[in-house]
């Protein structure tokens, strides 16, 4: 998103007082930053419920699966 014109004048009139104020900082600052900005997310404490979702419906499917038959029901002996 671009800047109106009023609102780079306010910036730019900020970076000169700053430079008038501490040449310093405004050196050290300017050794930083080069290039384009990008912002990265960062994950949140909810981030993993899609995970944590999947885990149930697992663990539920599973527990259903186990409860529904009974061991007479299965034809081969090996997986009782």
């Amino acid at each position: 998103m671009a800047l109106s014109a009023r609102e780079q004048s306010v910036l730019d009139a900020i970076a000169r007082q700053l430079a008038d104020e501490d040449p310093a900082l405004v050196k050290g600052l300017s050794e930083h930053g080069r290039g384009t900005v990008t912002a990265e997310r960062i994950p949140g404490a909810f981030d993993a419920w899609p995970v944590a979702l999947i885990a149930v419906c697992l663990a539920v499917f599973t527990v259903v699966l186990l409860l529904s038959g009974t061991a007479g029901d299965v034809p081969n002996a090996v997986i009782r």
